[in-house]
């Protein structure tokens, strides 16, 4: 198991633009009619050195629209109600 969202300041779940929400929350991606997607993310939360970086965590693909802490379910402000987890992988740096 990967474990809940990154979230070292202790915030609600929220949108990638929110100031108030989990280091974690990157928003949502989309995906071809053939399963494949790519995407670029441009944070200003998430660093890449010192005690939260990201580097070595995992990335997690979930099988529904994250509701952004917006929809109102008691999944919304912890999960964005995202649904199961469909696919993974770890974030590192390529050169």
């Amino acid at each position: 198991s990967t474990g809940p969202h990154f979230n070292p300041a202790s915030k609600e779940h929220g949108a990638p633009e929110d100031e108030n929400r989990h280091a974690g929350d990157l928003g949502n991606i989309t995906v071809g009619a053939d399963g494949t997607a790519s995407f670029t993310i441009t944070d200003n939360q998430i660093p890449l050195s010192g005690p939260h970086s990201i580097i070595g965590r995992a990335v997690v693909v979930h099988a529904d629209p994250d509701d952004l802490g917006k929809g109102g379910h008691e999944l919304s402000k912890s999960t964005g109600n995202a649904g199961g987890r469909v696919a993974c992988g770890i974030i590192g740096l390529q050169g």
